[in-house]
């Protein structure tokens, strides 16, 4: 994509490290204590309640080892603002039940309709495909949330016809508009193992 900016400079090091550098964010994965900790200071109320992630926030199961967020099942990455350092976004994506690879996140209150979400989730879908090989992405969002199907739309998703079944972590299930990203040019250049599939 990145008809606005040129294509970003994408890292791969020791031990999962990746990171990208956009015109005005920068782009890593996490180990698994920050990403907590980055969930905490980026979810408000309306970002809870459309990931289904309750008031308690996300789940997380305890590690010890605090390992980076990277594995086959997929990666999570944070953005911060280059000039500040602060949080801007937490996105990643995951692999999903019918198999393809999820892409879904959230973006801090301060920093949304700013194009810093958009800028983010296009970091993120350089990885996926042009460094990890993923030629589908794929995510999901509610009809009526307009945020989110512009955020997406904007990084060159489109949706698909009608509505799909999806359950929240939660345990709230709702009707969700299918998106997809397919870039056929999708290579793999990352040596860590992975399988991607889509």
């Amino acid at each position: 994509m990145f008809g606005r900016t040129a294509a970003p400079a994408l890292r791969c090091g020791f031990g999962g490290f990746h990171a990208a550098t956009s015109a005005r964010l920068e782009l890593t994965i996490p180990r698994r204590q920050e990403l907590i900790d980055v969930w905490a200071q980026l979810t408000d109320a309306e970002a809870s309640f459309r990931l289904g992630w309750g008031p308690a926030g996300p789940v997380v199961e305890r590690d010890d080892t605090d390992p980076m967020v990277i594995a086959d099942e997929g990666a999570e990455f944070v953005a911060r603002d280059l000039l500040a350092g602060g949080v801007v976004a937490s996105i990643g994506f995951g692999r999903g039940n019918d198999g393809f690879m999820e892409v879904g996140g959230l973006v801090h209150p301060t920093f949304r309709r700013f194009g810093f979400g958009r800028e983010t989730l296009e970091l993120v879908c350089a990885f996926a495909h042009q460094h990890f090989g993923i030629v589908e992405l794929r995510a999901k969002c509610e009809p009526d949330n307009e945020a989110s199907r512009r955020w997406l739309a904007s990084a060159g998703f489109l949706p698909v016809d009608g509505t799909v079944a999806h359950t929240l972590p939660d345990g709230r299930k709702i009707a969700a508009v299918l998106w997809r990203r397919l870039d056929p040019t999708a290579q793999r250049r990352c040596k860590r193992p992975f399988t991607p599939i889509g």
